[in-house]
């Protein structure tokens, strides 16, 4: 059975960064959608190691097949230069849900993740960390 998409999400790239902004719930239907659009970014940044960002809002959830999805399609990036991922919270419904789920995700596949409430704490704070990369021309 095919179901309706839910979840949208926008994915840019600059310099070292994959970009991501995306909206939830997300079921399998936007999730094989994501991953699948995420691959020609991924194939520009793969020449070298890159990190992520990502801007959840409202309800960021993935059901448990979409866990294990996400999960697996992080493993592989991993392989392909991902080195870390800092996950912006600013407006997510059950923010602490969110966090824990995606932490599992990011913990499985073994890949450095933070989280961040807001854009304004990014800037202010992505230099100082591992991996990080200065963010001039972000939002």
């Amino acid at each position: 059975m095919k179901f309706i998409k839910h979840g949208v999400f926008e994915i840019e790239t600059e310099a070292q960064l994959l970009l991501v902004d995306a909206t939830g719930p997300f079921n399998d239907e936007v999730a094989k959608q994501y991953i699948e659009a995420l691959e020609s970014c991924i194939q520009q940044l793969e020449v070298s190691q890159w990190n992520q960002i990502i801007t959840l809002h409202q309800l960021s959830l993935l059901s448990p097949e979409v866990e294990k999805l996400f999960t697996s399609a992080l493993i592989k990036r991993r392989t392909r230069g991902l080195k870390a991922v800092y996950l912006i919270v600013e407006n997510v419904y059950f923010k602490s849900l969110v966090k824990e789920q995606m932490s599992r995700c990011y913990t499985k596949a073994g890949i450095e993740h933070h989280f961040f409430d807001s854009v304004f704490e990014v800037k202010n704070n992505l230099s100082n960390l591992p991996n990080g990369l200065p963010l001039t021309n972000y939002c």
